[in-house]
């Protein structure tokens, strides 16, 4: 082992310093409360798709913060009908969380690693989801961020 890697996996490891990911764990629950209880579609404190306001088109996250209100207020169905990739927009940085937040309960931190495979067909998959939702065709106007 390199001494960066084991100097970093020493300190993420040792007892006693959990207070960055305290704060880091505090400042996840504060933001997905807010999310829960102010309806970005009712305005709030959100920041704004820069594509959907400069070219007036969804991106693939588009719908993400509606999406994530519903699914909070428990409402699948709605929170699927504002981004249809809302699960994967939500697992991964969920999953990277946890792998982050392992040294307080005494494990040791790991980091997300995907695939290359992975991470070009995630690629893709999000291309083809924006070219989709924005297609001026019948039939697929579910896929647009406003239902």
């Amino acid at each position: 082992m390199d001494p960066v890697t084991a100097t970093t996996a020493t300190r993420a490891a040792v007892p006693g310093r959990p207070w960055g990911r305290l704060v880091g764990l505090g400042a996840v629950a504060a933001l997905t409360a807010y999310v829960g209880l102010v309806d970005p579609a009712e305005g709030g404190l959100y920041p704004v798709c820069p594509t959907r306001t400069l070219l007036g088109l969804d991106c693939p996250a588009c719908g993400a913060l509606r999406g994530t209100h519903d699914l909070l207020r428990g409402d699948l169905v709605a929170a699927l009908d504002h981004n249809l990739l809302l699960p994967l927009l939500l697992a991964l940085p969920a999953l990277a969380l946890g792998l982050w937040l392992r040294p307080l309960l005494g494990l040791p931190e790991r980091r997300l690693r995907l695939p290359h495979a992975a991470l070009v067909a995630g690629i893709v998959v999000a291309l083809c989801f924006a070219v989709l939702r924005n297609l001026p065709v019948a039939g697929l106007e579910f896929l647009a961020s406003d239902g």
